[in-house]
């Protein structure tokens, strides 16, 4: 699978620590900016939060000082005595909310982090803590934190959008990382949560898929794929998944056709070579097999299930002496593959070579007995597509 990039989560939308201004100077929700652009968007405007709050009545104040300096540009100054000042626990907010917009414009996110953190904790009710910590929780990977924040965030604010969204794909996100990982079932139940979230968001529902695919329940998966299909016709890979969950549930002409539409389409994926060759073998329609596990094989030439493949179909069309050479090297590949070993020892059998096949017989049984890693359905192939927040 593709890997998963901190880019892709910025993408989550958050606002700034610009103060709230009248509604003729009002600026709109811009979303998530780099620092360096938001800097200049701030300066050029000269919109920071302290030039619309009222001055505090003592001058003497810790927090003023840093205020004013912050007004006045200094940031090294600003920085200093508004950490002095937080380090106080001050009853304002607004100390919390300059030292973020100083850090912002800076683009130092694990400052403006740790700062955002600090005045969630003190001011639960402000909801820009929420966005900040929660979007910069997914920048970093640490999806389960992003979720808690944007959990709470959407309970508190259920009409807020942005929360909505930044939970989902927080769980989108964690789910992948799990399906990566094979951890299939928990991928599963983020998954869900996330195609509830976003019923119409495709990487939810097309992931969401090939989970369920993975822990063998076929028939829901294949609920998701027309989902997926339904709302993105175009969707990378998704005839692919479709045409490999009707192949498991030995619908071979509509898998033939869907795994069609993809080679068309995308002739460079390996699989749908593989999958379409194993739909033509349970037809009997051998020669078209061979042909598709001819491409995949040279796609995948370390596929010990390509190689298998082929080698199945070889040794049907009596192409004895390349099956053997092929169910040897699938042996190579993985020499834990009972399938192969069987096959082996079938053809070494029909060839007079009893004492060989015996002991690759025997050795295929003991295999059998021991339980497989990966459920009877699973695949593992890369990503389908790239995430456009992850």
């Amino acid at each position: 699978m593709s890997e998963i990039n901190s880019e892709q989560f910025s993408l989550l939308r958050i606002s700034g620590f610009l103060s709230q201004l009248d509604d003729a100077a009002r600026i709109p929700d811009m979303g998530f900016l780099s620092a360096a652009k938001l800097s200049l968007l701030c300066m050029s405007a000269g919109l920071f939060i302290s030039l619309v709050r009222p001055a505090q009545a003592e001058p003497s104040d810790i927090c003023k000082l840093g205020s004013d300096a912050f007004r006045q540009r200094d940031l090294p100054k600003a920085e200093a005595l508004l950490k002095q000042c937080i380090s106080t626990k001050p009853p304002q907010i607004h100390p919390y909310l300059d030292l973020c917009a100083l850090y912002q414009m800076q683009g130092n996110t694990k400052a403006l982090y740790d700062i955002a953190s600090q005045g969630l904790q003190r001011f639960p009710e402000e909801r820009r803590f929420y966005l900040t910590v929660g979007n910069q929780a997914g920048q970093e990977k640490h999806y389960e934190r992003a979720i808690e924040i944007f959990a709470e965030g959407f309970r508190r604010w259920p009409d807020d959008l942005r929360f909505r969204e930044g939970l989902a794909s927080a769980h989108l996100l964690l789910g992948m990382q799990f399906l990566d990982q094979a951890e299939n079932k928990e991928a599963e139940l983020h998954l869900r949560q996330a195609s509830k979230l976003e019923d119409k968001d495709i990487d939810a529902h097309l992931n969401l898929g090939r989970a369920l695919q993975n822990l063998n329940q076929s028939v829901e998966a294949l609920a998701e794929f027309d989902r997926v299909l339904a709302l993105g016709p175009q969707t990378p890979l998704a005839r692919f998944h479709r045409g490999f969950v009707l192949y498991t549930l030995h619908e071979y002409d509509a898998a033939i056709a869907d795994l069609s539409q993809e080679v068309k389409v995308n002739p460079a994926y390996p699989p749908s070579f593989l999958f379409r060759g194993e739909a033509f073998m349970a037809k009997g329609d051998w020669a078209n097999a061979i042909a598709d596990l001819d491409i995949a094989v040279i796609k995948m030439p370390e596929s010990p299930k390509a190689i298998y493949a082929k080698a199945r179909c070889l040794n049907q069309l009596g192409r004895l002496k390349e099956a053997e050479m092929a169910f040897r090297k699938t042996l190579e590949l993985d020499s834990a593959s009972p399938d192969a070993l069987n096959g082996l020892a079938r053809l070494l059998s029909s060839t007079g070579r009893e004492r060989e096949a015996e002991a690759l017989f025997q050795k295929a049984l003991e295999l059998n007995r021991k339980a497989r890693s990966a459920g009877p359905a699973e695949i593992r192939f890369e990503s389908a597509q790239s995430k456009k927040i992850q």
